[in-house]
């Protein structure tokens, strides 16, 4: 089946935000007691913030703030965070220039909270690439569910199978695996020995190398 439709994932895809997270939830967590660690953040990267939070409040109880409340703090240091010190990742603008030209469909779906996809498009001044822009926040299931990828093709109006799925982490290519879409890994330095990622149709370092695919 032809390929109509290009999907990015934004943390970790269009900016360099990971660490930032990396560093937002360890912050955070700090503060209700937990010891985080980049491996802890590692296990729940591209999953919706609630989730994180209800993950590791069902692992290690805190006591002092709901989860709704350290979601919050979170969110809060996180966005300050990504426009203070985000940046695009290698290649964005290149990438979507080149699909663009193809005449292919492009779309957003981000585990992130709206308002976090808006500071960051904003930021990278990006909006106009895309048709659909989806957040899994108020979606029945985040990431790896396919619900957000399912969501996404249908308001593109293309078939799943006519999709290709740009992402960095593990829940992010299993959510486009489940979905029947094509999909591309970009992991970071940290998980690029990590064979999960070998259920990914392609494995690139870096937008820059887009062009490496064959779209039919």
């Amino acid at each position: 089946m032809k390929i109509k439709a290009i999907i990015f994932d934004m943390d970790g895809v269009l900016i360099n935000s990971e660490p930032l997270w990396r560093q937002a939830e360890i912050e955070t967590f700090a503060k209700v007691g937990l010891s985080f660690t980049d491996e802890m953040c590692m296990q729940t990267m591209g999953m919706r913030t609630s989730e994180v939070i209800e993950y590791w409040y069902g692992i290690t109880p805190w006591s002092g703030k709901s989860q709704k409340e350290v979601e919050i703090d979170l969110m809060q240091r996180v966005t300050q965070l990504i426009i203070e010190n985000g940046d695009a990742m290698k290649g964005v603008v290149f990438a979507l220039k080149y699909f663009k030209e193809k005449g292919l469909k492009i779309a957003l779906a981000s585990s992130s909270a709206t308002s976090l996809i808006e500071v960051v498009i904003e930021k990278l001044k990006i909006r106009d690439y895309f048709e659909v822009i989806e957040s899994a926040e108020y979606l029945d299931f985040g990431k790896p569910h396919p619900e957000i990828f399912i969501k996404t093709a249908s308001k593109l109006g293309v078939q799943a199978c006519e999709c290709l799925v740009i992402e960095d982490s593990f829940n992010g290519v299993l959510a486009a695996k489940s979905a029947r879409m094509k999909v591309i890994a970009i992991p970071d330095q940290e998980s690029k020995s990590d064979n999960q990622f070998v259920i990914a149709d392609y494995i690139l370092d870096d937008l820059k190398q887009i062009k490496q695919i064959i779209i039919e």
